[in-house]
């Protein structure tokens, strides 16, 4: 991926995988739209999703991104990704395994002068259930 991407591993990578208070502010404007699978949406100051990310951080550990495509036009990005972490514990109320996961996902970022205004996520979190409860086997 070539420099253009940069500050897309950034958001992945410092604010997602660390909650960095510092890349957040860097890339994103305040307050971001934030929309989840389901139709669910959130306008969010920064230390509102600071706070949300780190809950999530708290539960998934060591995560690692992979990047399987990046595709943007003009101020729209969608990124396609894969996702290892340690689960600790506190999500779904599934107890602490300390068990690794994977997930995939499609994020798409709106940008307005420079800054990440939007953010849709759809992920593989009924995967990452199945992973932790074997609930279909």
């Amino acid at each position: 991926m070539d420099s253009d991407h940069e500050w897309v591993k950034r958001w992945f990578n410092a604010v997602w995988a660390k909650s960095n208070e510092a890349q957040l502010r860097a890339l994103a404007a305040e307050p971001l739209q934030f929309h989840l699978p389901g139709g669910k949406s959130y306008t969010l100051s920064h230390d509102d999703y600071l706070s949300m990310l780190s809950v999530w951080n708290q539960r998934f550990r060591d995560v690692e991104f992979q990047f399987n495509d990046i595709i943007q036009q003009d101020e729209k990005t969608v990124v396609l990704y894969q996702c290892n972490a340690f689960y600790t514990g506190g999500w779904a109320r599934i107890p602490k395994k300390t068990q690794r996961v994977s997930m995939t996902g499609m994020l798409f970022l709106k940008q307005e002068a420079g800054l990440i205004t939007e953010c849709w996520i759809e992920d593989s979190s009924f995967d990452v259930y199945q992973q932790l409860t074997q609930y279909l086997d």
